[in-house]
């Protein structure tokens, strides 16, 4: 079988290693500071500007918003103590904290939230979640430099007192609050250092730690802030990513007890590691998405529909989740992720040609491919791009192996490695022609999802526009009909995925090892990965 033939001579030979000795050391070397792996280097702590995980990891240390978050993703008080929220679901209404203080001393109060969101929006900074915070009232048009900062829909009844009016309801908006973007600003840092202010001895946040130290490719130190309105439940001291992009020598690091908790595990280890580390190891399914970027604004893949379905048709997404990758992933078809509310859109099915057997989809693939103008004779010759990282990189492989499988030598293409930041760059800025891109939801809505393919969102790196697409996701939203926003998403989820900007692989996984005297942290249900370093503390007890 084409499956097996593809074991056989890719996976056995290009994916295997020899496992490293389970032997761990439990020891803690430092009681005083928790070491946490990051995996990259964050490209900012600009709450206006961050995007990617490494950044938001440190970020919910260093901040707290309005609204913060339990291990299972539940919103808890911030540093709102609490809110009503009025019977037509658009005004919120927050009352703050009086305790609540800057990392300097100074009060903390509803004006400090109104600029965080006003720069956000303002074009200048070019926040790619500014999407978030377009809703709230008149923040869109803001956004699109059509309205002045000042017309956002909040009003700061007094200095503890903020209220939020928003476009339209909006279910999922409390959690929204959790995000980096919408944490409060101070604005005399901003205004004194301008980008610089993310600096250590001048970045002012307001969570339970503080900027300390950053040492760019070396590591993040925080400590803790003493004017954290908490600080008292605050049991460790300090907090130190490491940026280790090789999952490999973050699994030798922490054996060596030089890590408490590693951001992932090696792929090609998954098993042995959970077999040796079974109290330490843990995997959560991710709500999220793995999946590939057309570039659909120019290159070869721009204006040819038929070859971007023969690319995608061509992947055998079973034997990637089984065989390659491993780690309990699930076959995905579109860009909505299992899980993702509840499971709502489990049984969604956008692709005709899903109940085939792979043979016969790469054998519609191979015509698909002849029709969109290529063959031995006229070769596809394109670049794909992902970062560095073991995961990454056996997907990539595995892909290019299945795409030469099924079209032989009139198929040539170029794996192009970067460093995230740059890859981060590149994609953002359309300089690829294939890229690797994945989203991990911020909060449990479809919605945030479906936003990604709208036209001129900041985050939709294929650069995909359909207006009729847009109608039908501004419909869902606004609708109060359950039922209906259900059949409205998937017919727009069904126009853009035979449209084909996206490859979509699988909804994956996060894999992590955590020492034995690290307690206080339950990843079970924690799914969208957010993690507070102010719920660990450590036990002489293993």
């Amino acid at each position: 079988m084409q499956t097996k033939s593809f074991l056989s001579t890719v996976v056995m030979g290009l994916l295997a290693v020899s496992l490293l000795s389970a032997c761990s050391k439990s020891e803690r070397h430092d009681p005083t500071t928790l070491v946490r792996g990051n995996q990259a280097e964050p490209p900012t702590l600009d709450i206006a500007k961050v995007q990617d995980s490494f950044d938001m990891n440190v970020l919910y240390d260093a901040y707290e918003g309005l609204v913060d978050f339990d291990q299972a993703d539940q919103p808890v008080p911030g540093i709102a103590q609490s809110w009503e929220i009025s019977k037509d679901g658009k005004v919120y209404t927050f009352h703050l904290r009086h305790d609540a203080k800057w990392s300097n001393g100074e009060p903390l109060t509803a004006k400090d939230f109104v600029y965080s969101w006003q720069r956000a929006l303002d074009p200048k900074t070019a926040s790619p979640y500014s999407f978030v915070v377009a809703k709230i009232k008149n923040g869109a048009a803001i956004s699109a430099g059509k309205m002045p900062a000042s017309s956002l829909g909040v009003k700061i009844i007094d200095p503890y007192t903020l209220q939020i009016t928003l476009q339209q309801p909006t279910s999922y908006f409390l959690r929204t609050l959790y995000l980096p973007v919408m944490y409060p600003l101070y604005e005399p840092a901003v205004k004194q250092y301008g980008d610089a202010f993310i600096q250590p001895g001048r970045m002012v946040s307001d969570g339970a730690y503080m900027l300390k130290e950053w040492v760019p490719n070396g590591y993040i130190l925080l400590t803790k802030n003493p004017y954290y309105y908490d600080a008292k439940d605050v049991k460790i001291d300090n907090v130190k990513f490491l940026p280790i992009t090789d999952t490999s020598a973050e699994f030798q690091q922490y054996k060596s007890g030089g890590l408490d908790m590693t951001f992932a595990v090696p792929v090609d280890q998954y098993q042995q590691i959970q077999k040796d580390y079974p109290t330490q190891f843990h995997t959560v399914q991710y709500i999220g998405t793995y999946f590939y970027d057309f570039n659909m604004a120019k290159g070869v893949f721009k204006n040819n529909l038929p070859l971007r379905q023969a690319l995608s048709m061509a992947i055998d997404r079973d034997t990637l989740v089984n065989e390659v990758v491993a780690e309990n992933n699930q076959p995905i078809y579109s860009m909505l992720p299992h899980l993702v509310e509840q499971g709502t859109f489990d049984q969604f099915k956008p692709y005709s040609w899903q109940a085939l057997s792979y043979p016969e989809r790469v054998a519609i693939a191979q015509k698909l491919f002849t029709q969109a103008g290529y063959s031995a004779q006229h070769p596809l010759v394109f670049t794909l791009s992902y970062n560095t990282n073991d995961l990454h990189k056996k997907v990539a492989i595995a892909m290019v192996s299945m795409w030469q499988q099924a079209f032989g030598n009139a198929i040539q293409v170029k794996l192009n490695n970067e460093e995230w930041n740059v890859l981060l760059t590149d994609r953002t800025a359309g300089n690829y022609e294939l890229v690797r891109d994945d989203w991990i939801a911020d909060y449990d809505s479809v919605d945030e999802f479906n936003e990604l393919a709208m036209c001129n969102n900041p985050e939709n790196n294929a650069r995909y526009c359909n207006p009729a697409y847009d109608k039908l996701i501004v419909a869902a939203e606004a609708t109060t009909d359950p039922q209906l926003r259900i059949k409205l998403i998937e017919q727009a989820q069904t126009l853009a995925m035979n449209e084909y900007p996206i490859i979509p692989l699988f909804q994956f996984t996060y894999s992590r090892l955590v020492k034995p005297y690290v307690k206080g942290y339950d990843p079970t249900n924690n799914h969208l990965d957010m993690v507070h370093s102010k719920w660990i503390y450590f036990s002489d007890t293993n």
